[in-house]
């Protein structure tokens, strides 16, 4: 199963417009597998989980919800990770691209009323920034990849991108009630929830399909998930 982590990565982060296509695209990398056993085992139950619950509660997302709305939801919960690759933008030192993404976020949030919409898409220095996290941060300070390893439900990740999820997790507005750093009567635990789950409701459409494109023709789809993910991340780190 592709990565459910938050953010740009293949999630989290969508989670975002990243495809199998992309994915397949991207140069092989050196594999550091050491727990490739229980790995293939927790990919087992995950491919199991995508083909019996996760693909058929998808498609039956897409027939229901119009694609307009799924849209207008995933531009509200990419707007609202702002912080994450803001911050994560400047932790690497790339002023113009902390500024690039300060001008998206207030196009988007006053233009694209709150984010529902992407105007910022149509302006030539703020279209197509390269999204960033604190996995990639890492990566860009030298701390290496480290071992490739598959968590349940989530998916595919490494030794620096847990890490990096820690991080982002801390940065996202989303979570900041639950980490304590907003304190409010009117937020509670049910709607701090109900968003969460709203977001990962909608993305899960483009994590099936990426997972479907990317093993699709795989002799061993274990090695294409791994690959494509590790090479992927590498790519991303080149930008």
């Amino acid at each position: 199963m592709i990565t459910r982590q938050s953010s740009t990565r293949l999630s989290s982060t969508p989670p975002p417009s990243e495809s199998g296509e992309e994915l397949a695209n991207a140069p092989v990398q050196k594999v550091c597998d050491p727990f490739e056993r229980i790995n293939r085992t927790t990919f087992k139950f995950n491919d199991r989980l995508t083909n019996c619950v996760l693909r058929p509660f998808a498609r039956c997302y897409v027939k229901t919800i119009p694609q307009c709305v799924r849209t207008s939801v995933s531009n509200f919960f990419d707007n609202l990770d702002f912080p994450v690759r803001f911050s994560n933008n400047i932790l690497q030192g790339r002023i113009v691209r902390s500024a690039q993404e300060a001008g998206k976020f207030v196009v988007n949030s006053t233009i694209g009323i709150g984010g529902l919409y992407k105007p910022s898409e149509h302006i030539t220095c703020l279209a197509n920034v390269p999204p960033e996290d604190f996995g990639l941060t890492l990566g860009r300070w030298g701390l290496p990849q480290g071992p490739y390893f598959v968590t349940p439900v989530i998916g595919p990740s490494s030794l620096r991108d847990g890490a990096g999820f820690v991080g982002d997790y801390c940065l996202n507005p989303l979570n900041w009630y639950q980490i304590g750093i907003i304190q409010h009567k009117f937020i509670s635990n049910a709607a701090n929830i109900a968003l969460g789950a709203t977001k990962y409701t909608n993305n899960e459409p483009k994590i099936v399909d990426t997972y479907d494109q990317v093993t699709a023709d795989a002799i061993d789809p274990y090695i294409a998930v791994r690959n494509a993910y590790l090479s992927y991340r590498a790519a991303q780190l080149q930008k």
